[in-house]
């Protein structure tokens, strides 16, 4: 074997290992993340995340829910330095705002007020740290995106959901008008809420309102 087929077998080799581990490490932060529940699988995750228009469609919502969109935003209220992660599902039923936390430990909801977060430093040590509350945060964000829209008048639901693996408790009296849930039972929340609605959005609308959240940032993405 000649030395030029040796480097090229190790480059190779090399290559092959790196696409094995890098899709090992997207593997497991896909399975850690809220899109297990949006979309069928990994693989269809990975062919449509770099492309706002691909994403905001899955195979698995559309053979349970039809029409759909699905939107990603940051928003970043003022005196509040953490960005927070939403997930805007339209369908033909209403508006759906999630909330994404993605604390592990344990988390104890309130009402009004901070929540508590004790995340483990080591086996016998936590750490408390206080959350602002995640139900004001997605009351604003509502309003926020109310404000939007003044012309369209449809349900609009409020989630908030921390990971699959977080404890969570409440403090006093929980509020019955936002879900608080952990990441699988998402899609089981959102089929009773379907169930009940009427059809208020027109496959028209959907796509409007998706194109009025969404047209400036896919026009940034196309010329980058």
């Amino acid at each position: 074997m000649s030395v030029w087929n040796e480097i090229i077998i190790g480059i190779a080799v090399v290559a092959g290992g790196f696409f094995v581990l890098k899709n090992i490490y997207m593997w497991n932060t896909y399975r850690r993340s809220i899109q297990t529940e949006i979309y069928s699988n990994f693989v269809e995750y990975q062919m449509r995340k770099r492309d706002l228009v691909k994403l905001s469609e899955s195979y698995y919502f559309k053979s349970r829910f039809g029409k759909h969109r699905i939107v990603y935003q940051i928003a970043q209220p003022k005196k509040n330095q953490t960005p927070q992660a939403y997930i805007i599902l339209i369908l033909a039923s209403g508006l759906y705002i999630l909330n994404i936390k993605n604390q592990n430990g344990k988390i104890v909801a309130k009402k009004r007020g901070d929540f508590k977060y004790f995340s483990k430093v080591s086996q016998k040590e936590e750490k408390l740290v206080l959350l602002k509350n995640p139900l004001d945060e997605i009351k604003f964000f509502e309003k926020k995106l109310r404000n939007k829209f003044p012309g369209i008048d449809c349900p609009i639901t409020n989630i908030v959901i921390f990971p699959e693996h977080c404890q969570l408790l409440w403090d006093g009296e929980i509020d019955d008008k936002i879900p608080i849930l952990k990441r699988k039972q998402l899609f089981g929340v959102i089929k009773q809420y379907v169930e009940k609605s009427p059809v208020v959005l027109t496959e028209g609308q959907i796509d409007s309102i998706f194109h009025t959240l969404v047209d400036d940032a896919i026009e940034m993405e196309k010329a980058g």
